[in-house]
């Protein structure tokens, strides 16, 4: 049952925040759920864009999670492990999957390559400790790519398997590309890819037909746009293409 007390504020607040999206959002949409699982408060608030054109925001647009997917991800692989299907700390078993990560080297700072002094296992893949990190975040991996550079929004998986590591596995948490990696190895050791495996356990269970990896045509036609807001320019803010492109072709 709806709070009103709580609607109201939340319409209030949203609209606020949405009323000149030059300076503040372009849209949002809130829902906020009790632990009764009962609904407490929902709004959709301005447009999916800056353009005039652009639809008004509601409880059904779309958005891209982004990296939010790396949760659906390690649960695929959990679920995976109960089946007996994984194996969390068997190196061999990764390498027989994924012999790509029994060859993959270690970037030091000076740009050089050395070998691995401990062997990648599938925990370390889903706790971001095996290594990997994102050119965007490490220096060095940025500039070992250049001049092409790395594109891991591009959504090519080969993007993936050129990456060397930027630290030995198991000595450090670094946030990267290891969860893409973990999910490569479910799909090598089931036969079954990452999406459908997400379509057949997680959402069909759940009811929700609107989260894929690869959007429908109908989700694309309800897809809020992406806007960009520029250091230092507190009103210069601009819609922008989106960065995952590849699965919006």
């Amino acid at each position: 049952m709806v709070n009103q007390k709580a609607q109201d504020s939340v319409q209030s607040l949203l609209d606020g925040v949405t009323k000149d999206p030059k300076t503040g959002i372009p849209g949002l949409v809130f829902v906020a759920i009790g632990k009764d699982g009962n609904q407490i408060a929902a709004h959709a608030s301005g447009k999916t864009g800056l353009a005039d054109s652009r639809p008004p925001m509601t409880l059904d647009t779309v958005f891209w999670i982004a990296s939010c997917t790396k949760l659906l991800a390690t649960i695929a692989c959990m679920q995976a492990f109960e089946q007996g299907k994984l194996k969390l700390d068997d190196s061999h078993f990764v390498y027989t999957l994924c012999p790509e990560l029994q060859k993959v080297k270690v970037l030091q700072d000076d740009g050089k390559l050395v070998d691995k002094k401990k062997d990648i296992t599938l925990r370390m893949l889903l706790t971001h400790t095996a290594g990997f990190g994102y050119e965007f975040f490490n220096p060095k991996l940025r500039d070992y790519g250049r001049p092409v550079g790395f594109d891991v929004f591009h959504g090519d998986e080969k993007e993936i398997l050129r990456m060397p590591l930027v630290n030995q596995p198991g000595e450090r948490f670094e946030y990267g590309i290891s969860i893409d990696w973990a999910g490569i190895v479910l799909e090598r050791a089931t036969g079954v890819k990452l999406n459908d495996w997400i379509q057949e356990y997680i959402m069909k269970p759940l009811k929700l037909e609107n989260v894929n990896m690869f959007p429908t045509q109908h989700m694309k036609e309800q897809l809020a746009c992406m806007q960009q807001r520029w250091p230092g320019e507190p009103g210069k803010c601009e819609e922008r293409d989106h960065i995952m492109r590849e699965p919006l072709l």
